[in-house]
C-alpha cells in the first residue's frame, strides 16, 4: 500500500490549488448579486456554490487561457458559470429520484438540507444564472460571447450532460454496451470539460488549429475524469472523498470498473492522460499547468 503522505504531496504539486481561492471569491462575488432573491433560495444556492469542491472545471479554464500567456482573470465569469452549471448538475444528479444521495463534499446534499422542492428549484436557478453571468459580466465582443453561449448550452442540453445521464439512469440495472458507456460518460463528465477549454481558448482567440488540439486535449481529460472517479467510487474511503462511497455498485450503475475491471480502467485512464498530454505539448504554449492537471487525475484520491 502506497504511503498517503507521499500520495498526498505528489497530488498537491499537480494540482494548482493557489488558483481555488480565485475561483472561490469570484464565485462568492456573483452569488451575492440575489439580493431580491427568497432567502432560501439564496440560502441554498450559497451553500451549494460555496460547498468547497477542488473547481476542477473552472480551473481548467483558467489554465488553459494562462497557457496562452493571456490573464486568467479574463475568463473568470465564464469560468464561474460552467461552475454554476456543474453545481446545478449535482443538485440534481443527488435528488432521491436519481442517485439518491445524501453526502457531497462531506456536507448533507441540497435536497438533505433544504428538502427536495428547494432543491430543484435551485438547480433551476443556478441554471438560469450561469448564462446571466456570462451575459452580463464576460467582456467579449457579441459573436464570440454568443459562440460561449452556444458552447456551455450544448455541453450541457439534450446532446451533452443531459444525455450523458439519461443514458445513466435508463441503463441503471441493464446490460450496456462498452460503445454506450462510452458515450454516458463522454457526455455526462466530459462535455461540460472540454467546454471549459474551448471557451477559455475561443475569448482568447485561438486559431482553428489550436481548437482543435485544445479539444482533443480536453475530451480524453473528460473521460479519464470519470473512469478515475469511477475507480474512487470503489477504492476510496467516504471520510476522504466526503461524499458516499460504494453506491454504484449498490445501485448497479454501469460504471467502467464494473464493465472493464479496475486493472483494465485504470489502463484505459492512463491512455486517455497520456494522449491529452501528447496533444497540448504538440502546441506551442505554456503547457505546464496543463500537463500536471492531467497527471493530477491518476494520483487524485477526492
Amino acid at each position: 500500500m502506497s504511503n498517503p503522505r507521499i500520495y498526498d504531496l505528489k497530488a498537491n504539486e499537480l494540482y494548482p490549488g493557489f488558483l481555488i481561492k480565485e475561483v472561490n471569491k469570484s464565485l462568492g462575488y456573483y452569488v451575492k448579486k440575489y439580493k431580491e432573491s427568497p432567502d432560501i433560495l439564496k440560502e441554498a444556492i450559497k451553500y451549494s456554490v460555496e460547498n468547497s469542491g477542488k473547481r476542477f472545471r473552472p480551473i481548467l479554464c483558467l489554465l488553459t487561457a494562462k497557457s496562452l500567456g493571456k490573464d486568467y482573470r479574463a475568463v473568470l465569469p465564464t469560468a464561474c458559470a460552467i461552475e454554476f452549471i456543474h453545481t446545478y448538475s449535482l443538485i440534481h444528479d443527488d435528488l432521491p429520484s436519481i442517485d439518491n444521495d445524501d453526502l457531497r463534499r462531506g456536507k448533507p446534499t441540497c435536497h438533505k438540507k433544504f428538502g427536495e422542492d428547494i432543491a430543484v428549484l435551485a438547480g433551476d436557478a443556478l441554471f438560469a444564472e450561469a448564462f446571466n453571468i456570462i451575459i452580463k459580466y464576460q467582456i467579449a465582443d457579441d459573436r464570440t460571447k454568443i459562440k460561449i453561449l452556444e458552447e456551455i448550452a450544448d455541453a450541457s442540453g439534450a446532446s451533452g450532460m443531459a444525455a450523458g445521464q439519461i443514458v445513466d439512469v435508463y441503463f441503471t440495472g441493464k446490460k450496456i454496451s462498452k460503445k454506450k458507456l462510452e458515450y454516458m460518460h463522454r457526455n455526462k463528465t466530459g462535455k461540460i470539460i472540454t467546454a471549459s477549454v474551448r471557451c477559455a481558448a475561443i475569448l482568447c482567440g485561438v486559431i482553428d488549429d489550436y481548437l482543435k488540439k485544445f479539444t482533443e486535449y480536453s475530451e480524453n481529460l473528460g473521460l479519464a475524469f470519470q473512469i478515475t472517479d469511477d475507480i474512487l467510487d470503489v477504492t476510496s474511503y467516504k471520510r476522504i472523498a466526503g461524499k458516499t462511497i460504494g453506491k454504484d455498485a449498490i445501485q448497479k450503475k454501469n460504471t467502467f470498473p464494473n464493465i472493464w475491471g479496475i486493472s483494465k480502467s485504470k489502463e484505459i485512464a492512463r491512455d486517455k492522460i497520456d494522449k491529452a498530454i501528447a496533444v497540448i505539448k504538440s502546441m506551442d504554449i505554456d503547457y505546464k499547468w496543463l500537463v500536471n492537471i492531467a497527471n493530477f487525475l491518476l494520483v487524485r484520491k477526492v
